[in-house]
């Protein structure tokens, strides 16, 4: 032992490192597009911000007070944000992932430990913050004429206020496995956050932001900013991090050394603190967070889910039950269903808060344009749910994969498997969405009995191309069904399925406006309105069997490839 390197933080991260360089070096192509997709987004934040800052310059002296309460609320957002993401994968970090195991049999001093953790848990919950922060910072730097002074602040300001919510997360997490099992913790924490973001989406729909768009509903937005919080607390990072920043822009007051000074020596006693915490009940907290399963009255979920299918063979009976109860025990899994129900209400939502008229001529140019707009829409519904539950299918088996490839089980049956299960709920949802709001639209039956048709094979093709660019892009070594949906073969697959149902809408554009004339009572036979019906389905079935049949052979040829 006296020959091996002293264990070390950077020791203990790099294997991270590692793969994130090879990963690098396996092509350029990842990188760019995602780099691409970055620059994207960042404009657009950046443009967005940048404009509502120019528009408060408008206001004269009400301008600065907007201007600060707006940063107020965006490091309010953020710091919840951050609270909740911490503590979440702090627990993953510390007590639940797989290599902790190794870790403790390892000469590596407890505290050596807290801090690669710590790292790990910092960089893993704050990325997203700085994804949207930065292009935000910026807006104000330029329109504020912040200078390089800002810039340096804001860059001093922004690591002390990562580090506090890490630490208090580190801490609250140590504290729950003490108490609680830390998987029940962890599950409990995140259906917590599944219906609060939940919530919070249709509390927003509600309050119906596109009134923002005129004079009056900018002035309601400003009052709103006037009013937030009233005065800052002084006892808040939220509130010393803008008094930080904001004296840098000018125009405002403070000391922005003295905010700094809060920030760093609250952030370096609280790291203390969870370091302290750590290197005093790690060995227990870890051994309380190693729970095995309890039975259950009346048979385990697997069996419970097997006699519910019972109506199935065999071979696809058991597949399905296998798959449904590790989609069960997945805090993360199924706590994103509270996250579609709200989704599925603000869309419903948004047609009836539609300025159409009865039987004016706008109001029927809108609705037809709605009524063109809903089958993507709704199946843009249907591909965003998608990419989050069956793209990472195949990916998701990790290290069982090779049991299910050494198993009895053709390859096609395990894709037809998959495939159902992934269909029949999204077949449902997509139904839902179009049937529900082509009634609010007033739209005829005839109409909407060909869009509740095209949707079937429509649905089929995207589920059929998730799990065909699912097998082609896996990624194995994960089980955070999140980050796999956000990888380079998730970016090409929802792009893909986004231009199948441009061309779709596309194609069935020209007979379904014959039918909608048809419904306004323009003269028609009942076999006119049936070849047109017909027509239009025809024209969405061609190309959603072919992106079938080529995503069916693909997967299963990558799936052969996979277990070579």
């Amino acid at each position: 032992m006296s020959g091996l390197p002293e264990p070390s933080v950077a020791r203990i991260v790099s294997p991270r490192r590692l793969a994130a360089r090879n990963a690098l070096r396996r092509g350029w192509r990842r990188p760019a597009v995602l780099s691409v997709l970055t620059a994207l987004f960042w404009a657009g934040c950046f443009a967005l911000f940048a404009r509502a800052l120019e528009w408060f310059h408008t206001i004269g002296d009400f301008g600065p007070l907007l201007t600060e309460r707006l940063l107020v609320l965006l490091f309010v957002t953020f710091f919840a944000i951050l609270l909740l993401s911490n503590t979440i994968t702090a627990l993953t970090t510390f007590y639940l992932a797989d290599d902790v195991n190794l870790l403790l049999a390892a000469p590596i001093e407890p505290r050596v430990l807290h801090h690669a953790r710590f790292l790990e848990t910092l960089v893993s919950s704050s990325w997203m913050v700085l994804l949207f922060g930065l292009p935000i910072f910026l807006a104000y730097g330029v329109v504020e004429r912040g200078g390089p002074l800002f810039f340096g602040g804001t860059v001093a300001a922004l690591l002390p206020f990562l580090v506090i919510p890490a630490a208090i997360g580190t801490i609250v997490a140590t504290l729950l496995v003490l108490v609680f099992p830390a998987q029940r913790a962890r599950d409990g924490l995140l259906l917590l956050i599944g219906l609060s973001v939940g919530a919070a989406f249709v509390l927003v729909r509600l309050a119906r932001p596109e009134r923002l768009a005129d004079p009056s509903g900018l002035a309601g937005f400003a009052s709103f900013l006037v009013g937030f919080g009233g005065e800052p607390s002084p006892w808040l990072p939220t509130t010393w991090i803008t008094g930080a920043m904001l004296p840098l822009l000018g125009g405002h007051e403070g000391d922005p050394a003295f905010s700094l000074g809060l920030l760093w020596t609250t952030a370096a006693a609280l790291f203390l603190l969870s370091a302290a915490l750590v290197e005093r009940t790690y060995l227990k907290a870890w051994t309380k967070a190693q729970e095995g399963g309890r039975p259950g009255h009346g048979g385990s979920l697997l069996d419970r889910i097997e006699r519910a299918a019972g109506f199935l063979p065999r071979v696809p009976r058991l597949l399905l039950a296998k798959d449904l109860s590790i989609f069960l025990r997945d805090a993360s899994q199924w706590s994103q269903l509270v996250l579609i129900g709200a989704l599925v209400v603000i869309y419903v939502y948004n047609f009836t808060a539609l300025p159409i008229a009865e039987n004016t001529p706008l109001g029927i140019v809108l609705r037809d344009v709605a009524t063109f707009c809903n089958l993507g829409l709704a199946a843009f519904v249907v591909t965003s749910v998608a990419v989050r539950f069956v793209f990472p299918t195949i990916s998701l088996e990790g290290r069982s994969w090779w049991i299910l490839r050494t198993a009895p089980v053709s390859l096609g049956r395990l894709w037809w498997s998959k495939f159902w299960i992934g269909f029949g709920p999204l077949v449902v949802l997509g139904e839902v969405l179009v049937v529900l709001t082509n009634h609010l639209l007033g739209v005829n039956p005839l109409a909407t009995a060909v869009f509740a048709a095209t949707l079937v094979p429509l649905v089929a093709a995207i589920v059929a191309m998730g799990l065909g660019f699912g097998a082609a892009h896996p990624r194995l070594d994960t089980q955070n069904a999140a980050q796999i949906a956000t990888g380079f073969g998730a970016i090409v697959y929802m792009v893909s399925a986004l231009g199948l149902v441009a061309l779709v809408v596309l194609l069935e554009a020209w007979p379904i406006s014959r039918l909608l004339g048809f419904g306004r009572g323009a003269p028609a036979t009942a076999a006119a309105k049936a070849g047109f019906a017909l027509l239009a389905f025809a024209a969405a079935l061609l190309p959603c069997a072919a992106a079938f049949g080529s995503a069916r052979r693909r997967g299963i040829r990558a799936l052969e490839r996979l277990g070579s």
